[in-house]
């Protein structure tokens, strides 16, 4: 039961947030709509903020799954854009509700970004080579400017359109994370 506690209550919180911005969206309201309790919710997810982590986490996996190597990022890469373009409503609901709160937001995005990331930079060539220090500066230095990239991209109204971004990402990344890799091999 507890799977399907929370597959119901991100269903729910999906449905809702494709309708109004995540701020306007209560704990009651939410359980109502998923047919549980106030207590079901809260023995599963401290807030709705802990839910929406929770969505981004599980539907980030499933997303990925087998699908992102060295030779392949563009794919990954291309999931999570069209998992926000075929979520757009939801996505700006989001994005209206934490903009204010700009880490947060960001903190969010990056929890479908990073994990491409890691894939790709597990898989190059010496990666196991490199230091934990580089290794965690590396991804760092390429989750930050993708991840304001994709805010930015969503604050736009998701213009210009996600396979432009990802045409003009994958001009400039090909190549680029092995070669940081290989200088980074002491």
């Amino acid at each position: 039961m507890s799977n399907a506690a929370k597959r119901v209550l991100a269903i729910s919180l999906k449905e809702l947030l494709a309708r109004r911005p995540l701020d306007k969206i209560t704990v009651q309201e939410l359980a109502d709509r998923a047919e549980v309790s106030r207590k079901t919710f809260y023995y599963h997810f401290q807030d709705i903020y802990a839910l929406l982590e929770w969505i981004l986490v599980d539907e980030g996996k499933r997303l990925l799954e087998g699908s992102v190597t060295a030779g392949s990022w563009q794919q990954g890469l291309w999931r999570v854009f069209l998992y926000f373009e075929e979520n757009q409503a939801m996505t700006l609901n989001i994005y209206r509700s934490l903009q204010k709160d700009e880490d947060l937001l960001e903190i969010h995005v990056a929890r479908l970004v990073r994990p491409v990331l890691e894939r790709i930079f597990d898989e190059q060539p010496g990666s196991r080579q490199v230091s934990a220090e580089d290794r965690q500066f590396v991804l760092d230095l390429y989750a930050y400017g993708l991840v304001e990239l994709f805010v930015r991209w969503i604050g736009n109204g998701m213009k210009p359109p996600g396979r432009r971004l990802m045409d003009q990402i994958e001009k400039i990344f090909t190549g680029s994370m092995a070669g940081l890799i290989q200088r980074c091999i002491p």
